[in-house]
């Protein structure tokens, strides 16, 4: 007998064999301007590297992105209905984008043109095209809510684009126009921050830095980013150390902390006798109350005493001078 080939585990095998052949899909980090916002996008191509340029599915259209995580395997929970990577960005498409960035441009300055004609308390701080050079987004600044309608009709029938306004606070606006901080680099916000935390007062005073406005505050008016890098670490080396204010007993004696170096672990203290001294945070004993009570009424004793001493030499001394002069000496101190 003949053998026949089996149709029906053809028939079968072929899906296998199609999604066998199927390009595996990645995850892929994109981002749209420098140290923004990372969005994640699909794409097939394992070759992409960090930093080039692609073209990716955006709305109303395609448009040039920069690859900001190379290409890696979606994990268990995998996002569904992501956006494609096309294919990386030709010179062609290179020369678009960089036209419509000088077109945005242009757009910025008549936007700014009818900014003072209406006369609104707005600061204008960027220009993008979107949707193929359908729609102008104008991004800008202003410390309250600003009626925009009148200028929104006038860059429509302008420009003959559909406009989308976006109001932003002070942090991004430092963030999107970018300058040198104190510290002589780019503001770490336009270099390399992609989001905001919160900063507050007391991540300064947990560093040992004096509350000063002037030295604490960016560009932006508000706390600077960079009191939130050592902040953790400094939460860590302040374990076990004693708060200021803390009245401790050392080997010079009983004393109150009034400075506290979180590096070296040391404290200044001081003394209740009077005089400062420093030591190791180990090396001082923290007192309760009873103990700083006790430690006050000795030193309170102890400066009665002095005070007594240094009142007898001075008679003393008054003394033997009047001596000297041949005059009684009547027990006052002569001023």
């Amino acid at each position: 007998m003949e053998n026949t080939p089996d149709i029906d585990a053809n028939v079968q095998a072929a899906p296998e064999d199609q999604k066998a052949a199927e390009p595996k899909k990645l995850s892929v980090g994109i981002q749209f301007r420098h140290a923004g916002k990372i969005y994640t996008f699909v794409s097939t191509d394992p070759t992409i590297l960090f930093g080039e340029a692609v073209v990716v599915e955006a709305e109303g259209g395609n448009c040039v992105a920069f690859v900001a995580s190379p290409p890696k395997e979606f994990g268990e929970n995998s996002p569904k209905e992501l956006r494609r990577v096309i294919r990386r960005a030709t010179p062609e498409d290179l020369d678009l984008h960089l036209k419509r960035r000088e077109r945005a441009v242009d757009i910025g300055d008549i936007c700014r043109e009818k900014i003072r004609e209406h006369n609104l308390d707005m600061k204008l701080i960027d220009t993008e095209i979107i949707d193929g050079g359908a729609k102008a987004v104008f991004t800008f600044f202003a410390e309250q809510r600003v009626d925009f309608r009148a200028l929104v009709k006038d860059l429509a029938g302008l420009l003959k684009m559909r406009i989308e306004m976006r109001q932003v606070g002070a942090r991004d606006e430092s963030k999107m126009v970018g300058s040198l901080g104190p510290c002589g680099l780019e503001t770490c916000c336009s270099s390399h921050l992609r989001s905001f935390k919160s900063i507050s007062i007391s991540m300064a005073k947990q560093q040992g830095l004096t509350p000063n406005p002037a030295k604490l505050t960016g560009k932006c008016g508000k706390l600077k980013c960079c009191l939130d890098y050592e902040h953790l670490a400094y939460q860590e080396l302040r374990k076990g150390l004693p708060k200021l204010g803390t009245s401790v007993e050392c080997e010079k004696g009983c004393g109150k902390i009034i400075d506290l170096n979180i590096l070296k672990r040391e404290c200044g203290i001081l003394l209740y006798g009077g005089g400062m001294v420093r030591c190791p945070c180990a090396n001082a004993k923290p007192l309760s109350k009873d103990e700083r009570e006790a430690a006050l009424a000795k030193s309170r004793e102890t400066l009665e005493k002095e005070r007594e001493d240094a009142a007898k030499r001075g008679r003393n001394r008054d003394r033997q001078k009047d001596r000297r002069r041949g005059k009684k000496y009547d027990g006052k101190r002569k001023g």
